[in-house]
């Protein structure tokens, strides 16, 4: 079953009979379904805001989190497995700030899909990591 949507609506003046005025004629255009669901989520917003606020704090707050892993070593502050630990959070701190601040995570209608299709990126990355380093254990019993 098709649900046809219009997309925009043409409205031009032509002149009718002599005897008569000027009528409006409507002219719609029509897309199939599936087509043309986000129009308007997909046309540019680029009168929203003057600065790019969203971005700009973004880049901050990845600098910030950059400079205080480097901070960390440079200083020696912690042990080095507790400062490879420490690295770690950061750098999963720094991966959400940046999907939320650069890559419109919470932005669209569909943005529970894209929180599904991200936990099952992780799933699929801390998978092929695992089962890599099960594979690198098993180095002298293979050959």
């Amino acid at each position: 079953m098709a649900f046809p949507s219009t997309i925009a609506r043409h409205e031009t003046a032509l002149p009718a009979a002599p005897h008569e005025g000027i009528h409006q004629e409507t002219h719609e255009e029509t897309l199939g379904p599936g087509e043309g669901v986000e129009v308007a989520a997909l046309a540019p917003r680029f009168a929203e805001h003057a600065t790019p606020w969203r971005q700009v704090l973004g880049y901050a707050g990845s600098l910030l989190l950059t400079f205080a892993a480097l901070w960390a070593v440079v200083q020696h502050l912690l042990p080095p497995r507790d400062l490879a630990v420490v690295i770690l959070a950061l750098a999963g701190l720094q991966a959400a700030w940046q999907l939320t601040s650069f890559m419109h995570l919470r932005e669209g209608r569909g943005s529970t899909w894209h929180l599904v299709a991200l936990f099952f990126g992780i799933g699929v990355g801390i998978g092929i990591v695992g089962f890599s380093i099960w594979i690198m254990t098993f180095k002298s019993g293979v050959s």
